[in-house]
């Protein structure tokens, strides 16, 4: 069984376009907002504040299936699919109930306070491997 992270979503009108549906770039606001929770539920929650370290992502990958409506309860999901030296990368999805809306990959590469590639931080590498141990 995969260890895969859930956090729920309401959708409010400021998410949608004219016609009530949710724009397409919010769906990548809602899969940043879920890693963000994902490291904070981890106990990670400094990471944001690091100096010497940051996270950016280097490539997103998505397929829209259906629409996400106003007022519609969501759940985004992240698991970890892969650890490099200095990236990872996350699988993440948007469900509403068992139907999946939305999917995306998302690989989030480690850069130094240069905005040069580095390792991964001992205690991020650890977590990740936690994570792809349960797979």
């Amino acid at each position: 069984m995969q260890n895969k992270f859930e956090f729920p979503i309401r959708i409010y009108i400021e998410d949608t376009d004219a016609g009530g549906i949710v724009y397409h770039a919010n769906h990548i606001r809602f899969m940043e907002r879920t890693r963000t929770e994902w490291l904070r539920a981890c106990g990670i929650e400094h990471y944001w504040h690091q100096k010497d370290y940051n996270f950016v992502v280097h490539k997103i990958a998505l397929k829209y299936m259906r629409p996400i409506l106003m007022d519609d309860l969501i759940t985004v999901t992240a698991t970890v699919v892969s650890c490099k030296s200095t990236s990872f990368v996350l699988q993440q999805n948007i469900y509403r109930d068992e139907i999946m809306l939305a999917s995306g990959e998302v690989e989030l590469a480690c850069i130094d306070a240069n905005m040069k590639p580095r390792r991964l931080p001992e205690e991020m590498r650890e977590l990740i491997a936690r994570h792809l141990e349960t797979h």
